[in-house]
């Protein structure tokens, strides 16, 4: 899986840091459920990532 970078808002940052002081685990593990759906590659058209970072109707 090739690296990536994740950017979390001054909201985001806040809800994680209150999760922690809080000791919310369920929340904790909620969040990390969503995290990794942000994490998967999610592709935009049936014949995979290559046909779909081209132009519409090219793929």
């Amino acid at each position: 899986m090739p690296d990536k970078t994740l950017i979390f808002s001054d909201q985001e940052q806040m809800q994680i840091e209150s999760m922690l002081i809080d000791k919310d685990g369920e929340a904790a593990l909620q969040y990390l459920a969503n995290l990794l759906d942000r994490l998967k590659p999610h592709f935009g058209h049936a014949c995979g990532p290559k046909a779909a970072e081209g132009p519409p109707g090219q793929g």
